[in-house]
């Protein structure tokens, strides 16, 4: 056994954090039960809402409530049975038990079939034996793992004894409950060697670990089994027929990780909006000769830069409600069709809100200047903490890629006469819809009342996403006929990626439409479609080459559309106070002197000794 630098600390430092956690819980009612399987679709939100705003004042105690009950015991309710539940569930949920998810390795992250630690059943013990059988297979990153955890779910490959030559059979990546600590002195356990990955750039405040098991035995019944079981003569059974099939069910019931992290992306980019654009209506500088200086808002420029993004933030926190409900009702129903659909939309929606928030995040610091760099304001920690959300819960690129397969199966499914999952239902229409040569009167249309129409702007989304998809399934079948299907897919991987963020922006873009139509108030409703268009629009002249490439939109149209976002930047400019006013996030909550609401400069100097 051994430790390295093991903090006599550690066990008050896991009340501490548990004290931290049930305070917040304490203003929020009825307290919810994350981990119950859920009576109620309310449940999940109420969950997400919860990480959110631990999230808002710090990532790092919303990262490790996340992995406590989203990943921990997340992984014990969904992939254990009954006997795991019963024993585990209580403990879990009141943090007398807080745990790890020990899925990656050194050597593999995203690869998770590559994993190499291995479980092998002794039949003569009735017990599992866990071996990190190189220091390639060290599990890595292991978030509570550190200072809290006492225990984890551990993926394997589960390995049975056999009677030929190879002497064991491998039935693929299984999860197994393995006690990692002492539960009275908080010392690692024999054959478990663990330490500290180190400073990272961001939240510091989450406790990676690396751990190595040598010889380290667990009961049979600590298989968590809901996909595949061992019987007490070895003997496996699974009713999946495949290692594949069992490997996708059970990453499968861990998508609720990326529902969440999409959902606190867009918590860290409401913040950072409301910093950067309070500030900027606050801030003077300049202005016309022998007159009072101007709100740095009031530039274009400054405009610019952050309209947008305010309208970003609002389609995604659409978006991401919408995720959350379907989410929520795939957890209540089981339906196989809405599984396939949470699954690859999550996967899409994490991936680009967190990279856009990542970009977004930069840009608000800029637009602040100086003050903007001050740590206090956050921008700092906000971007370090929140970089790594592109990379864990599934590597970004990886995701968008999960997101090109599933529209290439859907795409095929269309031409089989297969049905179509809900998010995918614009395929249903003839690809000739699309795909024909653009209207050539259309595509002059220049008008305001006709830019800003819903219909315009979701069929100009669609329509790419639709070219995309069919030139990619003919690049693909054409050059896997000399690579190979995986030398394809690599020749055309950009073109795969552009596609997936396509795709996931038609279905933003969609849901905030109908958040528009649905909102009930005239006055709220006519400020939303501001900010719809701005989203709309801005996203198409960013992309405005394609569509001038293939003459869906001539030049006149073109330039209008540029005209055009510039002038709805200016319009939502003027309503930018009460639109970041509307997330509700509190001075205490926000947190940067800059941001107050009240004798902001007076609380920044006081802040620094005046």
């Amino acid at each position: 056994m051994e430790q390295k630098k093991q903090n006599p600390k550690a066990e008050d430092e896991t009340q501490i954090v548990s004290r931290r956690i049930q305070r917040i819980s304490l203003h929020i009612t009825p307290i919810p039960r994350p981990l119950h399987d859920h009576d109620s679709n309310l449940e999940p939100a109420k969950y997400f809402a919860i990480v959110e705003a631990i999230g808002a004042v710090d990532i790092s105690l919303g990262i490790k409530l996340g992995v406590q009950y989203s990943l921990w015991g997340g992984s014990v309710i969904n992939l254990g049975t009954k006997k795991h539940k019963d024993k585990y569930f209580e403990k879990i949920d009141s943090l007398e038990y807080p745990g790890c998810f020990a899925m990656t390795e050194l050597h593999h992250g995203s690869n998770v079939q590559g994993i190499q630690t291995v479980a092998t059943f002794d039949p003569i013990t009735d017990e599992f034996t866990i071996n990190t059988p190189n220091d390639g297979a060290i599990k890595w990153w292991i978030g509570n793992a550190a200072v809290h955890g006492k225990f984890a779910s551990v993926f394997a490959k589960l390995m049975l004894p056999t009677h030929d030559a190879k002497g064991v059979s491998d039935m693929g990546v299984h999860a197994f409950i393995v006690p990692l600590r002492d539960l009275k002195t908080h010392q690692a356990l024999p054959g478990i060697e663990i330490h500290d990955c180190g400073h990272k750039v961001g939240l510091n405040g989450v406790d990676n670990g690396a751990l190595r098991f040598t010889s380290v035995r667990i009961p049979r019944d600590n298989l968590l089994n809901r996909f595949g079981d061992v019987s007490r003569d070895g003997k496996y059974t699974s009713s999946l027929p495949t290692i594949n099939k069992r490997f996708a069910a059970t990453l499968g019931e861990l998508v609720g990780g990326r529902v969440g992290l999409a959902s606190s992306s867009v918590g860290v980019l409401k913040i950072a909006n409301t910093i950067a654009i309070r500030y900027s209506l606050l801030r003077q500088q300049f202005g016309p000769p022998k007159q009072p200086e101007i709100s740095i808002l009031d530039y274009q420029s400054q405009q610019h830069k952050l309209m947008p993004m305010l309208a970003s933030t609002y389609a995604f926190h659409f978006a991401t409600v919408y995720l959350v409900d379907i989410y929520s009702q795939m957890k209540i129903t089981h339906n196989e069709q809405l599984v396939g659909d949470v699954h690859a939309l999550s996967a899409g929606i994490k991936a680009y809100v967190t990279s856009y928030t990542a970009k977004s995040l930069s840009v608000c610091r800029e637009a602040c200047g100086g003050h903007g760099y001050a740590a206090v304001n956050r921008f700092g920690t906000l971007r370090n903490d929140h970089d790594i959300f592109q990379t864990f819960e599934g590597d970004n690129t990886v995701l968008l890629q999960q997101v090109a397969a599933d529209l290439l199966k859907q795409y095929k499914e269309k031409f089989q006469g297969g049905t179509l999952a809900v998010t995918w239902n614009y395929l249903r229409e003839s690809m000739n819809t699309y795909l024909s040569q653009p209207n050539p009167v259309t595509s002059r249309w220049e008008g305001a009342e006709h830019l800003q129409d819903p219909k315009f702007q979701l069929d100009a989304f669609r329509y790419r996403t639709s070219r995309l998809l069919q030139s990619a399934a003919v690049r693909l079948r054409k050059h896997s006929k000399i690579l190979g299907g995986f030398g394809a897919w690599n020749r055309c991987l950009n073109h795969l990626l552009t596609l997936a963020e396509s795709h996931i922006e038609s279905v933003i873009l969609a849901k905030f439409i109908e958040a528009v139509e649905k909102c009930p108030d005239p006055n709220s409703q006519a400020a939303l479609k501001l900010v719809c268009d701005l989203y709309a629009l801005n996203r198409i002249w960013n992309d405005i080459g394609t569509y001038r490439n293939v003459d869906y939109v001539a030049p006149n149209k073109a330039k209008a559309i540029h005209k055009l976002t510039d002038y709805l930047s200016f319009q939502v400019r003027n309503i930018a106070k009460e639109l970041v006013d509307a997330f509700d996030l509190p001075d205490h909550v926000t947190r940067a002197p800059i941001a107050m609401q009240s004798e902001a400069y007076a609380q920044y100097k006081q802040y620094v000794g005046f």
